[in-house]
């Protein structure tokens, strides 16, 4: 890695303040990034992107105390319109995911997840790239090639020799 590189401007979205402290320390540890600003709610987070402060990323959780995370991703982007966004939740990837794919976000982290993941989707959405888990990317890679057509479940079960024996 080159030690000139600038590195990655990280801006944390989380309305719990231990939380936060944690993420902080976790991303700080790393050569490549560093968190340059928090805030708690949708107010403070536009208010640190109107006065100046341009992160290359977001780091959001999709419940906070005054508003939506899927409102708020809306909102910065409303005023930076290619800033990624990364949701960072405690709430089911399967049944938040979707939602925060369809507001803008770039991907999604489970929060009991290990922090070596937290850091590689970061890295992989500052590429460009969308991170969600194996078993969602999986679904993801099967609904956006138009296969609805699935593999019938005897098929993966039983050996193929055994398959019309039953």
């Amino acid at each position: 890695m080159n030690m000139l590189a600038p590195k990655a401007k990280v801006m944390l979205v989380d309305d719990h303040p231990i939380l936060r402290h944690g993420m902080v320390m976790l991303i700080n540890q790393n050569p490549d990034m560093e968190v340059i600003a928090e805030a708690g709610d949708r107010e403070e987070a536009l208010s640190i992107l109107k006065a100046g402060h341009h992160p290359d990323i977001v780091l959001m959780d999709v419940s906070l105390k005054t508003s939506s995370g899927f409102e708020v991703i809306k909102s910065l982007h409303s005023l930076i319109p290619a800033l990624p966004v990364l949701v960072v939740s405690i709430n089911d990837e399967a049944v938040y995911a979707e939602q925060a794919l369809r507001a803008g976000a770039r991907g999604y982290v489970m929060k009991q997840e290990p922090g070596k993941v937290l850091i590689t989707a970061i890295r992989l959405v500052l590429k460009g790239n969308f991170y969600l888990s194996k078993p969602m990317q999986a679904l993801l890679d099967r609904v956006t090639t138009g296969n609805s057509e699935s593999t019938p479940l005897i098929n993966s079960l039983t050996p193929p020799s055994l398959k019309y024996c039953i």
